[in-house]
């Protein structure tokens, strides 16, 4: 998801320097005068410590209008969900609301203009602050109260389920690249599918991946740091024991006791905080089952993050599973996880690519608006 996640220390390093070429070169950013009002505004929850710093984008008018709240996905993001400086969630607003949609974005918790002690919080502290931007909504008298949706991206597409499947205010959600599989498995085929765009053995890359679903989640249940540093100290020695030692060493760089124990430090290190084991012992599908609200769930098929065979076919097992006849899950040719027509579709190309959202991807959501909820 953002930021790269992968237990495969040192294998991805996202090389700044080689992105910085194009970064200034970001044609889609809207920049003012805007065709429509646009608000900077904090905002404190009731009952609550917490101040959010957020960006209110709508049509001029009175009103009121059909809202969407977007949500970040992983790793401390500000408003826009800036990264390599593409603004994809300035694009999605100023869509949005060109389409005639409020739309509220904000900055994650300690970011920009929002309190809060991101480090020690975990997805469902986020679910939370999306809770409070919805008693927020339904307090404005220019917000459509039968009409309030949630547009989650990656993590984000986690969060806007755990909403919806309590919040009877919430209308609609668009998921993109959403999981729909546990996150466990889902961050298996994550390793694999960088392992091989960045050039790794492909049958190294499944036994790392084989090995990560068994090993990773038992570290994060582990009940301290040491016992999870022994449980992956003997997942490991096991996996080493039974595999080549080029693909244990071309996947982890271990090959010998001081560069195992590095590795087990730098895993531990990494996965024991608050979120990761929350994260990555996460199962979406319960909350995907329990929606009722109308659902657009869509993914790129070039997506080495969240790859669109399983997690989309994971949702849409679980929506029916639910019963529920209002969705529309679809797979986009050609896009990776931050929805940019890419070429080789590696994690290095995100910075290089002046596109920061497909205006094909932008069209389904904003035909599916149309037939799903302005129509309505």
């Amino acid at each position: 998801m953002h930021k790269i996640i992968s237990i495969v220390l040192g294998l991805l390093i996202l090389n700044y320097s080689f992105a910085q070429e194009k970064q200034n070169n970001r044609p889609q950013t809207p920049v003012p005068p805007f065709p429509y009002v646009a608000d900077s505004l904090v905002y404190s929850a009731k009952g609550d410590t917490l101040a959010y710093g957020v960006t209110i984008t709508k049509p001029t008018g009175k009103g009121p209008y059909p809202a969407i709240i977007l949500i970040t996905g992983s790793g401390q993001q500000d408003r826009d969900e800036t990264i390599f400086n593409h603004k994809s969630f300035a694009v999605l607003a100023d869509y949005l609301t060109k389409q005639g949609y409020l739309v509220m974005r904000v900055d994650d918790r300690g970011n920009g203009m929002s309190t809060g002690n991101f480090q020690q919080s975990t997805s469902f502290d986020f679910a939370s602050d999306v809770e409070h931007h919805i008693e927020y909504l339904l307090k404005r008298k220019d917000v459509r109260k039968d009409r309030i949706g949630l547009l989650g991206h990656s993590e984000g597409g986690m969060i806007a389920p755990i909403v919806a499947s309590t919040n009877k205010a919430v209308n609609f959600i668009i998921l993109l690249a959403g999981p729909g599989i546990p996150i466990a498995k889902l961050m298996a085929e994550q390793n694999e599918a960088i392992m091989l765009s960045s050039g790794r053995d492909s049958l190294a890359a499944k036994s790392y991946s084989n090995f990560f679903l068994k090993a990773m989640p038992k570290v994060a249940a582990a009940s301290d740091t040491a016992k999870a540093k022994a449980s992956l100290e003997a997942d490991l020695k096991a996996w080493q024991a039974n595999e080549h030692p080029n693909r244990v060493f071309g996947t982890t760089g271990i090959h010998d006791e001081k560069s195992l124990s590095n590795f087990v430090n730098l895993v531990v290190k990494q996965l024991y905080s608050p979120w990761f084991k929350t994260f990555i012992l996460f199962d979406p599908q319960p909350y995907l089952k329990k929606l009722t609200c109308k659902v657009l769930a869509i993914n790129g098929s070039r997506d080495i993050q969240v790859l669109s065979a399983s997690n989309l076919q994971g949702i849409r097992e679980s929506l029916a599973f639910s019963g529920n006849k209002n969705y529309t899950v679809e797979e986009i040719p050609g896009l990776n996880h931050f929805f940019q027509t890419c070429k080789t579709c590696s994690a290095m190309e995100y910075g290089v690519l002046t596109e920061t959202f497909s205006p094909i991807a932008l069209e389904k959501i904003g035909n599916w608006l149309q037939k799903e909820i302005n129509g309505k």
